[in-house]
């Protein structure tokens, strides 16, 4: 959309590297982003370079064209992997811990004496009062 405001083949270029570049990090796939690389070319070497469709290799500067989207998409592969593994590595570290009970050794006795699951030694009446039902 640039080129065809600025008329430059360069603008073209842009736009075109930052669209790949932004596949390839969602897909992070090497011979999709690659395919869509060089179909990037193609659009931009026959609508944008030769402004009538026509596909035509003009030597050094479109390998420098074709090279660039390469890169953009082994650019953007390589960000989509880091952001993967990135997400990955946070969220297994933020993970919540269980309760374990503890080991039936380490249980300490009350120092009251009274054992515990014997049951209470107050009686029902003073249970009553405390609930404000008397």
């Amino acid at each position: 959309m640039a080129a065809w405001w600025s008329g430059a083949s360069v603008a073209g270029l842009v736009v075109l590297g930052l669209v790949v570049g932004g596949y390839a990090v969602a897909i992070r796939n090497a011979p999709g982003a690659l395919g869509t690389a060089v179909l990037g070319w193609m659009f931009l070497n026959g609508f944008v370079v030769h402004s009538r469709g026509d596909l035509a290799w003009e030597g050094f500067s479109d390998g420098v064209r074709l090279g660039a989207l390469a890169g953009a998409a082994l650019t953007g592969i390589l960000c989509g992997w880091v952001a993967v593994r990135a997400r990955e590595r946070s969220t297994t570290s933020m993970s919540i811990p269980t309760a374990r009970p503890a080991p039936r050794d380490k249980l300490v006795a009350p120092s009251n004496g009274h054992r515990p699951g014997a049951g209470s030694k107050r009686s029902p009446a003073h249970i009553r009062s405390m609930s404000g039902r008397r």
